[in-house]
């Protein structure tokens, strides 16, 4: 599989959402705290949700519940494009409680209907909270519908450690967080978990939290005005250098030409609306 994370911050508090469009789109195994729905505008992608494989073709609508392991890849040959939205459960607050005690159905949906689809078309570059809002009760409602509410959805146990790893590495993005802390804090032992962890996800544990915190710094440097010094510190780096050279390494520019073509990025996207 052909891994490229691509700048996604998950889990950021109370009215999140984020809507990305992506082509040829392979991710890693990972666990949020936010929902996730993506739609398939052509070609295939396969996608698992805790063990559970699908797979999407055009038309295909899918929606994976906070807390659940899921990947993506994209099969050479095979690409295709898709829309993908995160957002916290405050944002479908009515409905978000069923959805996710009770087990679907289904979390994918085959050939939506048109309308679905030129809804989900409409909300790239769509920031206020009514068109959010909106657009997420109306879809969610789809898969509102698919719930079985004599079934309640509880986690499997043979997932359980991983779940407990990317929980770990979520609470721990502005700490050190190595697989030494890790084995301490779930008491197994140090190369049992690393072994499982790069055979699970395919890269190893702490090639996987460097981008995950570069990730981070990413959303920081898009987002807020703090200094690299402080965001290098939130993103659990004691020196300023080995935080710069890290984030070279992984997106080929500095932090300051990453914040700096960022906003000149969003500025050009406001004066072409």
């Amino acid at each position: 599989m052909s891994m490229v994370f691509f700048e996604i911050k998950h889990g950021i508090g109370a009215n999140h959402f984020l809507f990305e469009r992506n082509t040829n789109h392979s991710f890693p195994l990972h666990m949020h705290r936010c929902y996730e729905m993506v739609l398939m505008l052509d070609g295939e992608m396969k996608m698992e949700i805790d063990q559970t494989e699908y797979r999407l073709t055009a038309g295909d609508l899918i929606l994976v519940k906070p807390y659940r392991l899921h990947s993506y890849d994209t099969e050479d040959g095979k690409g295709g494009t898709c829309l993908l939205c995160v957002f916290s459960d405050d944002l479908i607050a009515a409905i978000s409680g069923a959805l996710t005690k009770y087990r679907l159905r289904s979390a994918i949906l085959h050939d939506i209907p048109q309308l679905y689809r030129d809804i989900f078309l409409h909300m790239q570059g769509k920031n206020d909270p009514a068109s959010i809002k909106g657009f997420l009760y109306m879809l969610c409602s789809l898969f509102y519908q698919e719930l079985d509410d004599s079934v309640e959805d509880t986690f499997s146990g043979s997932l359980e450690l991983l779940r407990n790893i990317f929980f770990f590495i979520e609470s721990n993005v502005d700490k050190s967080c190595t697989l030494h802390e890790l084995a301490e804090e779930l008491r197994y032992n140090e190369a049992y978990l690393s072994r499982m962890f790069r055979k699970s996800v395919g890269i190893s544990f702490s090639e996987y939290v460097r981008n995950i915190k570069m990730d981070h710094a990413c959303y920081l440097l898009r987002n807020t005005d703090e200094n690299v010094f402080t965001i290098a510190a939130k993103c659990g780096y004691t020196s300023n250098s080995s935080f710069n050279r890290c984030f070279k390494q992984l997106m080929g520019i500095t932090p300051q030409e990453y914040r700096s073509g960022s906003r000149e990025a969003e500025r050009q996207k406001d004066g072409s609306l």
